[in-house]
């Protein structure tokens, strides 16, 4: 394969990688939309006919989103390109799309994981706000952990994901992350003082705040660092 083929396949598989991000986005966006209608539903916030219609556009948009996923799946012009020169750098731009894409749909969950604690501390605890809670759980470890190269996907791919620029840039990310999860839960907890209930609800955010400070410092760091992202 010469440099213009290369070029070429390069370019092509780069399109179905953001249309693919861009699907997996509006999916869970559309389901969380879904599980937050629900809620608002059995709440009394919104008339059944409201949620009837903004549950059918969620649905029909999530199938769409879903049949583009599947549309956008790797194929044999992915298997082609891995095989070929420059797959470091490739990793690396696939890696850090999966961080923003997993950072903003959680910053979503983070709002209805404190819908679903609002309703435990309130003592309505059912099995569906449960599940979100160690959803919420496991998403705000997931985000470190990919920063770290610590989940599974990096661990099959480690050796295209670790030299010495990427350990500084993780250095750097966790710090930010750390001085963003420092004063949050310091605000949490003087909130905490006074109303505790409310301090325990609105937790997640200060949680998803840290991850997402690391995820994203971490990710702008390796797109400044190629001039071709």
């Amino acid at each position: 394969m010469d440099a213009k083929e290369q070029r070429a396949l390069e370019a092509r598989e780069a399109k179905r990688t953001r249309r693919l991000k861009t699907a997996l986005i509006v999916l869970m966006v559309a389901v969380m939309v879904d599980v937050a209608t629900a809620i608002s539903m059995a709440r009394g916030i919104i008339p059944p006919t409201t949620v009837a219609i903004i549950t059918l556009a969620a649905i029909t948009i999530s199938l769409a989103a879903l049949a583009a996923v599947l549309g956008h799946a790797p194929g044999p012009e992915a298997r082609r390109l891995a095989a070929s020169p420059g797959r470091p750098d490739r990793e690396q731009n696939a890696r850090t799309g999966q961080m923003m894409a997993l950072t903003v749909s959680s910053g979503v969950f983070a709002l209805i994981a404190v819908l679903r604690g609002g309703d435990i501390v309130a003592g309505d605890i059912e099995f569906s706000a449960i599940a979100v809670i160690a959803a919420f759980a496991i998403i705000a470890m997931t985000l470190p952990a990919m920063v770290m190269n610590w989940d599974g996907g990096a661990r099959a791919a480690k050796r295209y994901l670790e030299d010495e620029l990427t350990r500084a840039f993780r250095a750097r990310a966790i710090v930010t992350g750390f001085w963003v999860l420092l004063p949050a839960v310091l605000a949490v907890y003087l909130i905490g003082l006074w109303r505790p209930e409310q301090a325990i609800v609105f937790m997640p955010l200060a949680l998803w705040a840290g991850a997402a400070a690391a995820t994203v410092h971490f990710t702008l760091l390796n797109r400044a660092a190629d001039p071709d992202e």
